[in-house]
């Protein structure tokens, strides 16, 4: 099993800045770090007096971009251990960015819909500018004796209404950011936001904790949505083309959970699903274990579910790691020091707006170590918090984890305790049940090897079976019997999860990593599957039981979630670059089932990728079927111009089209492997190549994070040539074709027939092409495919034929994903 650092490449070291201007701090940080009230003080945005900016400027550059106060005047923010972090600008400035990667520049053309753009050069007559040592110009010119706490409203008015709008809307809470950055050596952070000529209000960041370090975001005004314009790699960390590199630089991995959980009190909220679930209060403790990264770190930033109300962070003696070197064994010997309360940064966004649950925080925790700690080093903190429950906890989200984690190694152990008539299953194996005085009950459920992540589920009134056939892995299907549901609906679907599971094995070649699989109910409309398990919306067993399951619908909805126990776990994603590969690889692996397994499976097939083709074109033809997503099928060319690729992944979104990232990553995902599986099947006349492809992608790369460049490194060795210009149209390009195409059959010279074929493809760059199928039909239910490249914008094929064809159909089975004509 792979450790946790083997699906990733981290390093440490201090940040390489080019200077315009003399960096400088402000002073010096005090002896004493900034805490809580550093904090508390912070953000009640005290300035000093308006600084006129002196007559040379200030000016600062940071990798690409560039930053200029030319004229006019500041307020400072009131300093932090004698440390400046943040000033309001009113003058004129400017903004200037160079972008690297051409990938990212052709985004922001869309996002800005200008075709001439090539980076910024932006104007701005306000700012308000956020940061942390290392990312501050000379202010030396400026006269900072002035006494803080203006009575001038103007910098407070403008700070508090950008401030909240980062909190809401970004999900940012820049004082916390600027608390542990200066806490942490090495540790780089700027905010800036500008509000340009051209785009109105724009934020540049720079995050040393972030993956990719730079980002440009704007925030729609009118629909209050955050557009992610551009994202970039530090300089030494980028590839030569400017693409990011595969380095990875935080503060701390996670190597181990334990929680401990109450699980006996109902909660608040009214029961949900056609299951009539009563959401739980849970109550938990949890100790986790953290690795260390960076050297110099006196606090670590953390993620937690939104509606986890902290009460309490305290630092516990770690444990002593295994003889392997790997996580700490539960009930090793302790060492360290003893346990210390300590300190937390928790933004409780509730308490912005009245309509907002005041539960509501940032996902981020920051939390304030009471020592120093360096890479290498393990902290184990103990964590208290409450957390209401629709009966299921969510795969990560419910349990801290480092800011940034994805799909990552670790052990996992819960002891939920319950009342009597509930039933708990979580990730992992059952390891102890037993009934309390009290008349509750306590299981515990821990995992023997690294998992990427944890969930459970509680159940009221549960009802279980299990299914064992020789070659698979028990399945077990878990869920109340409450409402509308039954044991009959639950068991209804089991052979879905069955077949698909065998299906799969088969095609894939390897076997489910876990050696049971338990498929439980959740009071939502989503799925979700962890490495052996899987949640499924209860609406799922209502129809099926009800005989209302759209034919092909329930199962292509069961075996994407089974699908994922290949693509998401025994493959994860390297990046939220990547992550296309585990949804679109599921997503077409469900409709491969759906095809092979039931009576009408290929009608169904065609129906599911007519669906697919007209949400990516904007077509609502199929918007209200089975298979459509009228959310997601935007008749508004230009927004659709506008969004993303896939290899932008959460960041396709845009305004316009907030969910974008799901037609991408889902529905663009599918229909990029079927091109994949046509072109090959064309070229082959079967489908071997293409199954090879994804046999060998599973076994080269089992328990790694892999990447788009990885699945074209395999697809290349199955099929030798350069698929560059594939992945580079159709996973970080936008543009879909549209064809239009007409064709005439004539006698050929010396026997047989020449079909004619003229072919206009227009919504297309100047130098994009692809090969399409064209299908000639004749009697007696024959058939044979060509294959054309079009890689022109007009362009005509005679292609002989041995007879006349009954019908010729260009581009047929959507093989290629466009707006025929």
């Amino acid at each position: 099993v792979p450790t946790p650092s083997s699906r990733r490449r981290t390093v440490r070291g201090v940040l390489a800045v080019s200077a315009l201007a003399c960096w400088a701090a402000t002073g010096s940080l005090d002896a004493q770090l900034p805490d809580r009230a550093a904090y508390d003080r912070l953000q009640e945005l005290r300035f000093s007096a308006a600084l006129p900016v002196p007559a040379e400027g200030i000016s600062w550059r940071i990798d690409t971009a560039r930053f200029e106060l030319r004229s006019g005047r500041v307020w400072l923010l009131e300093p932090v251990g004698g440390v400046h972090s943040g000033l309001v600008f009113e003058g004129d400035g400017r903004f200037e960015l160079v972008v690297p990667d051409r990938y990212e520049e052709r985004q922001l053309r869309r996002f800005a819909e200008n075709p001439e753009l090539r980076g910024f050069e932006e104007t701005f007559e306000r700012a308000v500018i956020r940061w942390a040592p290392g990312f501050v110009p000379d202010l030396a010119a400026l006269e900072t004796s002035a006494a803080s706490d203006s009575t001038d409203a103007a910098p407070r008015s403008l700070a508090r209404e950008r401030h909240q709008l980062a909190l809401l809307r970004h999900r940012h809470d820049p004082d916390a950011r600027v608390i542990v950055a200066l806490r942490n050596a090495d540790d780089r952070y700027l905010r800036a936001e500008m509000d340009t000529e051209r785009f109105g209000w724009l934020t540049y960041r720079w995050d040393e904790l972030a993956g990719e370090e730079v980002e440009v975001s704007r925030l729609d005004p009118g629909r209050g949505i955050v557009e992610s314009w551009l994202a970039l790699d530090r300089s030494e960390d980028r590839e030569e083309d400017g693409r990011p590199g595969d380095v990875r630089r935080r503060e701390a991995s996670l190597d181990s959970f334990d929680a401990v959980v109450d699980l006996t009190e109902i909660g608040r909220g009214s029961t949900r699903g056609v299951g009539a679930v009563n959401p739980v209060i849970g109550r938990f403790r949890t100790r986790s274990s953290y690795e260390i990264e960076r050297d110099g770190v006196h606090a670590l930033q953390l993620e937690l579910h939104p509606l986890a109300v902290v009460s309490a962070v305290r630092r516990v003696p770690a444990r002593a790691r295994s003889s392997e070197g790997g996580p700490p064994e539960r009930g090793a010997p302790e060492r360290g020091a003893p346990g210390v309360d300590l300190e937390h940064l928790r933004f409780n966004v509730g308490r912005l707006e009245s309509a907002f649950d005041n539960r509501i925080h940032l996902p981020s925790l920051a939390v304030l170590l009471d020592r120093e700690v360096v890479a290498g080093d393990v902290v184990e903190l103990e964590i208290e918090y409450e957390l209401e429950l629709p009966g299921y906890a969510s795969l990560l989200s419910w349990y801290p984890r480092p800011r940034g984690m994805g799909l990552e190694l670790h052990s996992s152990r819960i002891e939920a305790t319950f009342r009597k008539d509930y039933g708990f299953r979580a990730t992992g194996a059952l390891i102890e049940e037993r009934e309390n005085a009290d008349g509750t009950r306590t299981a515990v459920w821990a995992t023997a090897n690294p998992i990427d992540a944890a969930a459970f589920t509680i159940a009221q009134s549960p009802w279980e079976k299990r299914y064992s056939y020789d070659g698979l892995p028990d399945i077990v299907m878990f869920g109340t019997q409450r409402g509308y549901l039954s044991a009959d609906k639950i068991e209804s679907f089991s052979p879905d999860i069955i077949n698909s599971v065998n299906y799969f094995q088969n095609l894939f070649g390897t076997r489910v990593s876990a050696p049971e699989v338990f498929v439980t109910l959740i009071a939502s409309g989503h799925g979700q599957a962890g490495s052996g398990l899987i949640h499924i919306a209860d609406v799922i067993a209502q129809a099926a039981g009800a005989g209302r399951s759209i034919e092909g619908a329930r199962e292509a909805f069961l075996a994407h979630e089974v699908a994922h126990e290949w693509w998401g776990h025994q493959l994860a994603w390297d990046g939220y670059r990547h992550q296309w590969l585990s949804e679109g690889l599921a997503e077409y692996s469900s409709m491969m089932f759906v095809e092979a397994s039931l009576d009408n499976g290929p009608k169904i097939f065609q129906r599911i990728l007519t669906a697919y083709n007209d949400e990516l074109t904007g077509s609502i033809g199929s918007a209200f079927g089975a298979f459509g997503r009228a959310g997601l099928a935007l008749d508004n060319k230009a927004a659709r111009d506008r969004m993303g690729p896939i290899g932008h992944g959460l960041r396709a979104g845009v305004a316009e089209a907030p969910a974008a990232y799901q037609s991408m990553a889902y529905t663009k995902g599918a229909m990029v492997a079927h091109m994949l599986r046509m072109i090959l099947r064309t070229i082959t006349r079967s489908d071997d190549t293409f199954v090879t492809v994804l046999r060998d992608f599973v076994a080269t790369h089992q328990g790694e994070a892999v990447s788009t460049e990885d699945f074209q490194a395999v697809l290349t060795e199955h099929a030798p040539s350069d698929w560059t210009w594939f992945f580079d149209q159709w996973v970080y390009g936008t543009a879909i074709p549209t064809f239009s195409w007409q064709h005439e059959v004539k006698p050929a010279e010396g026997g047989g027939f020449l079909l004619v074929l003229d072919v206009e493809t227009s919504d297309v760059p100047p130098g994009w092409k692809t090969p399409v199928p064209v299908r000639a039909e004749f009697d007696k239910g024959r058939q044979g495919d060509l294959l054309v490249m079009v890689d022109e914008p007009r362009k005509r094929f005679e292609l002989t034929l041995p007879e006349r064809p009954s019908k010729v159909i260009f581009n047929p089975d959507h093989a290629i994903l466009a707006k025929m004509k």
